[in-house]
C-alpha cells in the first residue's frame, strides 16, 4: 500500500479567493523621521491572492522576509475605502508571501468580515 501523505488545516478562519489592491510599508523604517513626500515613496504595491480574518497571501514585486512587520492598507471598495492591518510574513518566496494578521481596529475587522462575507457568496 503506498504512502499517504495527511496535510491539517491550521488556519481558524476561511479563506477567500479574491484580489484586492494592497499598499505596504516595512514598519521598522517609522523609526525614522522623514517627511510626508518621503513616506509616500517608501510605500510598495502588491495584491491578495486569498484572504481570511486571519490572514492572507500576496504577490509582491520585492521580496519579503519571515518575521518582518508590515502595515497594509487594503481597499475594500465596501463599506469602508480601505482597511489598515498590521501583519507579520509568515513564509515568503520570490513571487509572494504569506501573512498573519496581528492587529487591526475593531471597526475594520466589521468591514473585512463583511467584505469576505459578500465576497464568498458572489464566489459560490
Amino acid at each position: 500500500m503506498p504512502d499517504a501523505k495527511l496535510s491539517m488545516e491550521r488556519r481558524t478562519t476561511p479563506r477567500v479567493s479574491i484580489k484586492v489592491p494592497v499598499k505596504y510599508r516595512l514598519e521598522k523604517e517609522k523609526k525614522v523621521l522623514r517627511t510626508i513626500e518621503e513616506w509616500r515613496h517608501s510605500e510598495l504595491n502588491c495584491f491578495t491572492l486569498d484572504m481570511s480574518l486571519g490572514g492572507m497571501s500576496v504577490v509582491v514585486d520585492q521580496p519579503l522576509a519571515v518575521g518582518e512587520v508590515l502595515c497594509f492598507e487594503l481597499y475594500l471598495l465596501d463599506e469602508k475605502v480601505s482597511v489598515t492591518i498590521y501583519a507579520e510574513v509568515m513564509w515568503a518566496n520570490n513571487m509572494g508571501a504569506g501573512l498573519r494578521f496581528l492587529m487591526m481596529k475593531d471597526e475594520e475587522m466589521r468591514c473585512l468580515r463583511s467584505f469576505l462575507e459578500k465576497s464568498s457568496v458572489a464566489y459560490r
